[in-house]
C-alpha cells in the first residue's frame, strides 16, 4: 500500500498529532477515546457511512489499533476532533488508500454536535494540514447524493464531483456515493474565517 510522501523530507509522527484551531482541535486517534467512539458511533451516525456500528467495545479496539499501524506505515491519519476543552466530538481521517497521491478525506460528528460545523472545521483544518506537510495531486471526499451537509464539506475546499458509485455498506444499504475531487490551490487557501 502506497505511504504518504512528506514535504522537506520530514519525519512525523502521526500517531502523536496534535492539530490545533481556535473551536476545534484534531489529535491522533488512541484508546482514550475508545468508549466516546463506541458510545457516538451509531445506527444514525452510520446512515452514509460504509462500516456499520460497533457491536462491541472490542470491535472500537480493533479500529484504534488498525489506526495505529496505519499511521505508523504513514498510510493514513485518524484524529480524534475534540473542543478545546477536550470534549469528543467525532473523528476525521485523511487515507492513503493505495495512492498516497490522492489521499481520500472522511469524517464524522457525534449527534449532539451536529449543525455547529465541526464537521469542515475539522475537515477544512486536517486539508490545510495535509496541504503544508504532504505531496498529493488532490484529496478526494467520497458522500451520498442526499447527504447534503456532508456535500457542503468538499465544496467549501473548491471540490467538485468528478466521479459517481453504487455501494453497499456493511449493514447491507445501497449508498448512491458522489465522489469529490479536491484540487491542490495554486494559491493561498482562503479559507481564514472557518475556525470560528
Amino acid at each position: 500500500m502506497k505511504q504518504f510522501q512528506f514535504k522537506n523530507n520530514q519525519n512525523i509522527d502521526l500517531q502523536n498529532l496534535l492539530i490545533p484551531g481556535d473551536t476545534v482541535q484534531l489529535v491522533s486517534v488512541s484508546e482514550k477515546f475508545a468508549e466516546a467512539i463506541f458510545r457516538e458511533f451509531t445506527e444514525e451516525i452510520t446512515r452514509y457511512m460504509i462500516p456499520s456500528p460497533a457491536k462491541s467495545i472490542s470491535e472500537i479496539h480493533d479500529f484504534i489499533a488498525r489506526s495505529t499501524e496505519g499511521m505508523n506505515n504513514q498510510q493514513e491519519l485518524v484524529l480524534a476532533i475534540t473542543s478545546t476543552q477536550e470534549t469528543f466530538m467525532g473523528c476525521v481521517g485523511l487515507h492513503a488508500r493505495g495512492h498516497g497521491c490522492t489521499p481520500e478525506l472522511g469524517v464524522w460528528v457525534k449527534k449532539s454536535a451536529h449543525g455547529n460545523g465541526y464537521g469542515r472545521l475539522a475537515v477544512s483544518s486536517l486539508f490545510r494540514w495535509a496541504l503544508e506537510n504532504i505531496v498529493f495531486e488532490y484529496a478526494i471526499y467520497p458522500a451520498d447524493r442526499s447527504n447534503i451537509p456532508s456535500r457542503k464539506i468538499p465544496e467549501s475546499l473548491g471540490g467538485r464531483i468528478f466521479k459517481e458509485a453504487i455501494v453497499t455498506t456493511a449493514s447491507g444499504r445501497t449508498l448512491d456515493e458522489v465522489i469529490y475531487k479536491i484540487p491542490v490551490p495554486t494559491q493561498a487557501l482562503d479559507i481564514q474565517g472557518t475556525e470560528g
